[in-house]
């Protein structure tokens, strides 16, 4: 199944964010939630939801996301997003393209992914920012349903992350695994933990010292835990990484939002 998620923004002349242009086709619904007490203020807040029980063999997911100027949006998911079991021959994948345009905000993150056995799956983001731009961005991913014995039984998982800022590459990454292939119980891999997770704070408006005295803040603040192992790391330009490896998705969903509030004051 094809199927394909729009949204974009407009700013009302009471300096509020609506949705200029939406559409979305079966199994996508997006449903406005009221406007948080946390986070940014005048943001919009959208709820991605889904009616299918899964991501299933052969989907095709079409995402794109465009904020305009001085636009505010945090965009959330309904629930876990479960990529079931495939024929030997057959994958899913999805494909998503986010716009940032100047002074624009985005708060990103969707509920984890969990690789069912035998199941296959190939992503694709693209994040243009303009500047001035803020964003938030992070993705959950459990390696199976662990509980039912399948750790490492997916056939293999395939992430490209990419975003620029006009001609200028802020940040490309890749994650490639194949359970078969490799080892990802190995050091520098997976090691003895179920879930992964990425969070990316990206803001185009701050120097390099200014990110740099928020990463010294947020790794005074995770440097010693025993129910996670976390980096955090600056970037190049104008922004930083975390990555998280727990046995919980909750652990590090609520690790995420606790971080994302305290990036959004």
């Amino acid at each position: 199944m094809y199927s394909k998620l729009l949204i974009s923004t407009k700013l009302t002349k009471q300096n509020a964010t609506q949705i200029d242009d939406c559409f979305v086709s079966p199994p996508f619904k997006l449903h406005t939630l009221p406007t948080h007490r946390e986070g940014w203020q005048n943001a919009l807040n959208v709820i991605q939801m889904s009616s299918s029980p899964g991501i299933l063999s052969g989907d095709e997911l079409d995402i794109q996301i465009s904020l305009a100027e001085k636009t505010t949006l945090s965009l959330s998911t309904q629930a876990f997003t479960r990529v079931q079991s495939m024929n030997i021959d057959a994958f899913a994948s999805q494909n998503t393209k986010i716009y940032l345009a100047s002074s624009s905000r985005l708060f990103y993150l969707p509920h984890p992914l969990v690789l069912h056995k035998d199941s296959a799956f190939k992503q694709k983001t693209l994040i243009e920012m303009e500047d001035n731009s803020e964003l938030i961005y992070g993705e959950i991913v459990a390696i199976g349903r662990v509980l039912n014995g399948e750790k490492f039984e997916f056939r293999f998982f395939s992430s490209y992350l990419r975003i620029t800022n006009g001609e200028n590459i802020l940040l490309s990454d890749r994650i490639q695994w194949h359970p078969n292939k490799m080892s990802l119980t190995s050091l520098s891999q997976m090691e003895t933990f179920s879930h992964q997770g990425m969070l990316l704070y990206i803001n185009l408006s701050l120097t390099e010292i200014e990110i740099k005295n928020i990463v010294q803040d947020l790794q005074e603040c995770y440097n010693i835990t025993n129910s996670f192992l976390i980096g955090i790391s600056q970037l190049n330009e104008a922004g930083l990484m975390i990555r998280v490896l727990a046995n919980r998705a909750d652990v590090i969903e609520n690790l995420f939002y606790e971080i994302a509030i305290n990036l959004q004051k």
